[in-house]
């Protein structure tokens, strides 16, 4: 087999493999929205997926998402709902499970209050 045809055959099978690995995204929970605040539901979350030692927690240069005016910076742009609904990439240990998208989404939708 010449260089090219091994080249290009490596090279075929490792973008076939690279995309026939992306999991499908969780679908968000039906969730009961006026149960979702920002203080009985969002903080605590974020302090037990994302506020962890290296993560988001205070002064990290990842953003700080420890106290509501800091998270709302990224609530505001676009890149929570991005990086934790749509992409599902975040938190780094797995996506949020079904029922916790859906109080994200819940909140997000109320306005994204800090209450």
């Amino acid at each position: 087999m010449s260089k090219l045809k091994l080249v290009s055959t490596i090279f075929f099978f490792s973008i076939l493999l690279l995309t026939s690995c992306k999991k499908d995204p969780i679908a968000v929970g039906n969730v009961d929205c006026n149960t979702v605040t920002y203080a009985s539901i969002i903080a605590p979350l974020l302090t037990s997926s994302c506020n962890t030692s290296g993560c988001h927690d205070a002064g990290s240069s990842n953003g700080d998402l420890t106290i509501f005016s800091k998270l709302s910076v990224y609530v505001n742009n676009g890149t929570f709902k991005k990086e934790v609904l749509t992409d599902q990439s975040m938190p780094t240990s797995g996506p949020l499970s079904s029922e916790q998208l859906g109080q994200v989404q819940c909140w997000l939708d109320s306005g994204a209050l800090n209450n």
